[in-house]
């Protein structure tokens, strides 16, 4: 986009793509780092078995499973589709651990296809185009938002639960999960934005059409 036309632009567009860049970083890192839920040592429990996990990293500390059918501790930060979790699968990724998984990754992808609409807007779309891009990607941004919500919903009813990790009353919700739930705000923040803008660029069109094109008055 020319410097000229990026002046031309309000407000509104500049926030809007200013706060994007920001939410993008902010779902990165709750995407990525493990603190989705974290334990909390005290004197009571100074050696928990359970130290914190994320989406896609959990760090144990002589884990064992719950049956104790298997004479396997776990230790260290690792990956949590790892095939030597195979045994413990079950009590990594219950059904709502899942969920949180697949809806939070919809909500990752959906962030990222924000971005590329960005992108076209910037630089490659036809003035023609502009102002369905701008409604698509605020479209885009609610629905991402919404596929987030039902992830940290999910999380944050279960995750800090007597039925997931053990030592269940040390463990709580981390900033991870923090960042997670403040990514889904930032995403429809983003998609009012945008969509006012769409309205924004598409009245600018109108007056700029009636101006070029007055209507011939009756004689």
């Amino acid at each position: 986009m020319p410097v000229d036309e990026w002046i031309y632009y309000g407000r509104t567009l500049k926030l809007a793509i200013l706060l994007n860049l920001v939410t993008v970083l902010v779902i990165i890192l709750a995407f990525s780092t493990p603190y989705w839920l974290a334990s909390t040592p005290d004197d009571l429990l100074p050696d928990p078995t359970f130290t914190n996990l994320g989406l896609w990293e959990v760090c144990l500390n002589g884990f064992h499973d719950q049956r104790h059918q298997y004479e396997v501790k776990f230790y260290g930060c690792k990956h949590i589709l790892l095939e030597e979790y195979d045994i413990i699968r079950n009590e990594l990724q219950p059904g709502f651990m899942v969920v949180t998984q697949v809806f939070y990754t919809f909500s990752f992808c959906g962030m990222l296809i924000a971005l590329l609409f960005i992108l076209m807007f910037m630089l490659c779309i036809n003035d023609y185009y502009r102002v369905s891009v701008l409604r698509w990607l605020a479209i885009d941004l609610v629905v991402s938002g919404g596929l987030g919500a039902i992830a940290v919903i999910v999380f944050g009813a279960n995750g800090d639960g007597r039925d997931y990790m053990p030592e269940w009353e040390h463990n709580q919700l981390g900033w991870s999960y923090g960042l997670a739930a403040l990514g889904v705000i930032l995403q429809w923040i983003n998609g009012v934005l945008f969509w006012v803008e769409s309205r924004i660029v598409r009245r600018r069109e109108i007056s700029s059409e009636k101006q070029q094109f007055p209507m011939e008055r009756n004689v």
